[in-house]
């Protein structure tokens, strides 16, 4: 690829990339902070939910912005179907090669449904309150 269309690239879907790779980080990290004071049953699960609605809030208001609609199968796929499996790979790698960490099917669960809330909640606001780029960078 060329520098000016990578550059053009980051710049139209920079925020999802950067977030995909922050999520990645902190599920891989090998100590996780505590916060004692925060502490309840299933906050994991509720941070779980939170990650993924924010990645797939992320990755649909970028492709909304370059004009995609939410009846094409592209956001469809990187709206919901990507969030889905990155969480499910990333639960996997937990599992299998970054101990103390584990997978845990709940906490998939709780990415696809952070994701699926996401979609339909950015599939009612998006066409309220966000403008579609004139000239955008599509790969169709």
């Amino acid at each position: 690829m060329q520098l000016g269309v990578m550059m053009k690239f980051f710049r139209v879907y920079g925020m999802s990339l950067v977030l995909s790779l922050a999520i990645l980080y902190v599920s891989i990290i090998r100590t996780v902070p505590e916060v004692p004071q925060l502490q309840f049953e299933g906050l994991d699960k509720v941070i779980h939910f939170l990650m993924y609605f924010l990645l797939a809030a992320v990755v649909c208001f970028e492709l909304y912005r370059q004009r995609y609609d939410f009846k094409e199968r592209t956001m469809l796929f990187w709206g919901v179907v990507y969030p889905i499996v990155y969480g499910g790979v990333i639960e996997l790698l937990q599992e299998n090669f970054f101990p103390p960490r584990s997978g845990d099917w709940f906490d998939w669960l709780a990415d696809a449904l952070g994701a699926i809330a996401a979609f339909f909640l950015a599939k009612w606001l998006l066409p309220k309150y966000v403008k579609p780029e004139n000239q955008g960078f599509c790969v169709r």
